[in-house]
């Protein structure tokens, strides 16, 4: 009787044992599958975050790129309609002075040519427009040669970034969907830039 009583006890300590392994194996698997998904959030979390940068990067580009073809656009046409100006002024003044000086003398002699006299101070004035106009645009070339170091840092000190542009936004109460309209950019992408900001 005690050896039946033993050998169950025995048969039955057997049968604990394979459920405890097989419990411990499938605990096992459950610890491998929460790493793995861990891994996963991070990898993903990660490659937005990295899309985002590069995104925003060629935003950046992209706007800098349209800044400076815009200025160098109004530059050229402020140089020309200034060069516009100054000639218009000149043509005027000596159209203006032709009529005022005719010749006295009715006689034209081939070796006594039509001279055109004009005041000293209407002609310093010219020359000295000319001048500074000459010098200007001499400035503004030289300006923007040496300008792209100097633009850079008046860019990266005077406009904010788009992150910063939509923080200040959220600090104003404005839900994702305006500043995603004032920006006009998607409204998933104003909700993780916020996301990651907090």
């Amino acid at each position: 009787m005690t050896t039946i009583l033993i050998a169950v006890l025995f048969f039955l300590q057997l049968l604990s044992f394979y459920f405890l392994i097989i419990l411990n194996t499938k605990l096992a698997k459950f610890k491998d599958l929460e790493k793995k998904q861990e891994r996963l959030m991070r990898e993903m979390d990660d490659t937005i975050s990295v899309y985002l940068a590069d995104m925003k990067d060629e935003n950046d580009r992209l706007i800098q790129e349209l800044q400076r073809a815009s200025k160098s656009e109004t530059q050229m046409n402020a140089v020309k309609q200034g060069e516009q100006i100054v000639r218009q002024k000149e043509q005027e003044q000596l159209h203006s002075l032709t009529k005022e000086e005719s010749p006295v003398d009715g006689s034209n002699n081939l070796d006594n040519e039509t001279r055109i006299y004009v005041p000293k101070n209407i002609v310093a004035n010219a020359y000295s427009r000319q001048q500074q106009t000459k010098a200007k645009t001499e400035a503004k070339v030289v300006h923007s040669a040496q300008q792209p170091t100097d633009t850079t840092k008046k860019e990266e000190a005077k406009p904010l970034t788009m992150e910063q542009q939509v923080v200040e936004l959220a600090k104003q109460g404005k839900t994702p969907e305006e500043i995603a309209k004032q920006l006009q950019k998607g409204k998933t992408e104003i909700e993780l830039l916020l996301k990651f900001h907090h």
